[in-house]
């Protein structure tokens, strides 16, 4: 068995309890009757054999890296493109905004799956709206059909 891939969240935490044999039962414990602290909460998304993998064996950081702006009245995710040695994340926005890393948290499983299927939405929008009458017909009976 090898490493697990795990979010830089769960990484994060995982971190904390390794230091020792003591920290890394506590948490297996733990983990058996569901986090409830909210530091805690994005190890619930693993099972408990993944969690024993992760502390005793190793793990990998996904790629995938995705936080969400604290400073903001609505919370949504941002994916990073670029982190500064001095402790600064650079976001997929607009202006793709260099932040220190204080103003972020890092993005949940369900959180990361919502704005890539809004994303994904969009982006079908702004295709569907740039095609003609014929072709918008022609590309419905092709995926009823289900020729595509």
């Amino acid at each position: 068995m090898g490493k697990i891939i795990v979010t830089q969240e769960q990484a994060d935490r995982i971190n904390y309890f390794r230091k020792d044999d003591e920290g890394k039962g506590d948490a297996i414990r733990y983990h058996l009757n569901t986090w409830l602290s909210p530091v805690n909460m994005c190890l619930n998304e693993l099972s408990v054999d993944q969690l024993a993998r992760a502390l005793y064996v190793g793990y990998e950081v996904e790629e995938n890296d995705w936080v969400v702006r604290m400073d903001h009245e609505i919370e949504e995710p941002y994916k990073v493109i670029g982190r500064t040695d001095e402790g600064h994340i650079q976001i997929d926005d607009e202006s793709a905004s260099l932040l220190p890393s204080s103003v972020f948290r890092y993005a949940t499983t369900q959180e990361i799956a919502a704005e890539k299927e809004h994303r994904m939405d969009s982006k079908l929008d702004r295709i569907w709206i740039g095609l003609s009458d014929y072709e918008r017909n022609g590309l419905y009976r092709k995926l009823v059909r289900g020729g595509y």
